[in-house]
């Protein structure tokens, strides 16, 4: 059976749809297999917006214009959103739609996460795992499920620094977190946390491999009841990066990650980041990610008796294809002198420490103080402000200190069970499905990524491109005086001193 062939009438039931990897799983699942009949995609109301509404606007995102020039009304017609909230019991759904569900659903996407870093532990393991627990728990129910994947991450198991594609055993078990944080004191939990997470860095990587043992335990009980057999795969992206070939070039929604830090350096805002030069962070592009988990489910789904292999980890990694920090800085620093914003507040450079306390006195220095002064300035002559930037470094230097266990280490993630999925795509449909990215160029990656950015987030008007490279080139000097007067004023300064004492 081909992979189209088994998407096929199919109805898919996707939590996280709404997020930067859901929206791309839908457009992908629609556009390369029209034939699957319905995605039902659980959501919740956003301020004054229903979620029919949230459907319209996601469909009115670039990401979606492809599939509207192929596959006319099939989106519209096709994704079908259902209220719920991943941190109720049930899902928060009415039963009407969970039972719909449990009669129509033959494929699982669990995507759904809250991937924030201080995410208090409670509300953590409420949404990460109970709400794990109960897609679960609806699965089991379902009359005609082919297979259940559930996206983790291989940041789960950053406790150690070589990752194979298994589950690993948790601190502590999953029920037990579950009762701590359904029925201790939110204030009492958090006197908790440093306990519960242990070696973990934070509370998301921390949830995330109480998830898995969910899946794992789920999934042994079900191999060994041949009537209630359950195909489940555990698939883990790394740094899940823009996209670098479709639906369109570069597609991003958000500035997590590295994205983020490059496109900080590139406005100016940030002046010095927190890693370790030599660290080699692992990235993947969205797409890639995507067409495999396709290609995974697909796979389990037509090898789901119970003599075949219960439980399948994919670490979608990139491993060999991924660079340095200092590389990339390097990198954001060299494309942003050529392809400037719009608006800019300081020439784009960087300067790279993997030593906090120098991180934090730089930071002072470099960053801190200027915001101060031109907050200051911006106020005294009363002209228009949209961004307060001392508070804006406040922000900047937290996510950089939350992300300091993984911009300072170096982790190696065995990807042979993913590599191995490209061997199961069809000739005829390496077309739609292959993601082997082994001729990447990873400079061209990067460069894609950049320019989604400025392009997607940013909106960059590429017709004032030769008027931005003026801006660019008047703030190159006067960096440049600047960093001289400041020589010469620390010289000056060293020379009076000694002059004194002798």
């Amino acid at each position: 059976m081909g992979i189209k062939d088994f998407y096929d009438g199919c109805d898919i039931f996707i939590t996280g749809g709404t997020g930067f990897m859901g929206k791309v799983l839908i457009e992908k699942l629609l556009r390369s297999c029209p034939g699957i009949r319905n995605v039902y995609v659980l959501m919740r109301h956003r301020k004054d917006k229903c979620i029919t509404d949230r459907v319209k606007d996601m469909l009115e995102l670039p990401l979606f214009d492809k599939i509207k020039t192929e596959h006319p009304g099939v989106a519209e017609n096709k994704i079908v959103p259902l209220f719920g909230d991943l941190s109720e019991i049930r899902l928060g759904m009415s039963d009407d739609d969970y039972n719909m569900l449990v009669r129509n659903v033959n494929i699982v996407f669990h995507v759904a996460a809250t991937v924030r870093f201080d995410e208090p532990i409670r509300d953590a393991i409420i949404k990460n795992v109970r709400g794990t627990r109960e897609v679960v728990e609806l699965a089991a129910q379902m009359k005609n499920l082919m297979v259940f994947l559930h996206v983790s991450t291989t940041y789960c198991n950053c406790n150690r620094v070589y990752v194979d594609e298994k589950v690993y055993e948790s601190p502590i078990n999953w029920q037990d977190a579950i009762l701590i944080a359904e029925n201790l004191d939110p204030k009492l939990s958090e006197t908790l946390t440093t306990k519960l997470l242990g070696s973990f860095p934070n509370t998301y990587t921390f949830t995330k491999l109480l998830a898995e043992q969910i899946i794992s335990e789920k999934s042994a009980k079900s191999n060994h009841n041949n009537n209630n057999n359950m195909p489940m795969v555990i698939f883990r992206p790394s740094i899940v990066i823009s996209s670098i070939a479709e639906p369109v070039l570069g597609w991003i929604d958000n500035v997590n990650g590295p994205i983020g830090l490059m496109v900080a350096c590139g406005k100016g805002i940030t002046q010095v980041t927190l890693v370790n030069n030599d660290s080699t962070p692992d990235f993947m592009a969205v797409d890639v990610s995507i067409k495999a988990m396709i290609v995974a489910a697909y796979h389990r789904g037509i090898h789901n008796s119970s003599s075949d292999n219960p439980l399948t980890v994919y670490n979608s990694s990139s491993v060999k294809k991924s660079i340095t920090n200092g590389q990339i800085m390097q990198f954001a620093v060299k494309y942003f002198i050529l392809h400037p914003f719009d608006e800019i507040l300081w020439r784009p450079r960087i300067l790279i420490t993997g030593s906090k306390r120098l991180f934090y006195y730089l930071t002072i220095i470099q960053q801190v103080l200027p915001a101060m002064l031109i907050d200051f300035v911006l106020k005294t002559t009363g002209q228009p402000q949209t961004t307060n930037l001392v508070n804006l470094q406040r922000k900047i230097y937290i996510a950089t200190m939350a992300l300091s266990n993984f911009t300072l280490k170096t982790w190696t993630f065995k990807n042979a069970n993913f590599l191995s999925l490209l061997t199961h795509i069809p000739e005829d449909e390496k077309d739609d499905f292959d993601f082997d990215f082994n001729d990447l160029n990873v400079e061209d990656a990067f460069i894609t990524c950049l320019t989604g950015a400025q392009k997607y987030l940013f909106n960059t008007n590429s017709n004032k491109i030769t008027q931005a490279r003026k801006k660019m080139k008047k703030l190159v000097w006067i960096d440049r005086v600047w960093i001289t007067i400041l020589f010469i004023f620390i010289a000056y300064c060293l020379y009076s001193i000694i002059s004194s004492r002798f």
